[in-house]
């Protein structure tokens, strides 16, 4: 007869523990374009108006080269004027920000960002396709 191992034995094969990129805290972003964070849920885009942001945010890495997100781009689609304009929501947008540049106080904060897929007339907008610039201070 055989014995069966005890029910709080350890299996006799386990996986390695999963390896997860360190958050590197000394690098922020002013998602609400008045105070620096770490990994917020939401980043406004335009400051001005709200009319284009970044929602529901999960953030996957946030290195001192780059940090990674999925969440919701919210735009404003202008028509027929801003005022009047409707908003439409982009889910499984990805974002990521990069150029860690000093802020205010000398705070380290993410300068650019780039989103996948692009808003409306990005490609042939002032940043024609490329990252588009982020607060680096106040506003």
């Amino acid at each position: 007869m055989t014995e069966a191992a005890p029910p709080d034995a350890a299996p006799a094969t386990t996986a390695p523990p999963a390896t997860v990129a360190p958050i590197d805290t000394g690098i922020e972003v002013y998602g609400d374009c008045t105070t620096p964070s770490v990994e917020p849920s939401e980043i406004v885009l335009t400051c001005a108006d709200y009319g284009e942001l970044l929602e529901g945010l999960h953030w996957t890495t946030w290195t001192s080269t780059r940090a990674t997100a999925v969440g919701t781009l919210v735009y404003n689609d202008c028509t027929p004027n801003c005022a009047e304009g409707h908003h439409h929501s982009v889910p499984g947008t990805e974002v990521t920000l990069t150029v860690a540049v000093p802020g205010a106080g000398g705070q380290l904060v993410w300068s650019e960002v780039q989103e996948d897929p692009e808003p409306p007339g990005y490609e042939t907008g002032p940043d024609h396709g490329g990252p588009q610039p982020l607060p680096t201070r106040p506003d």
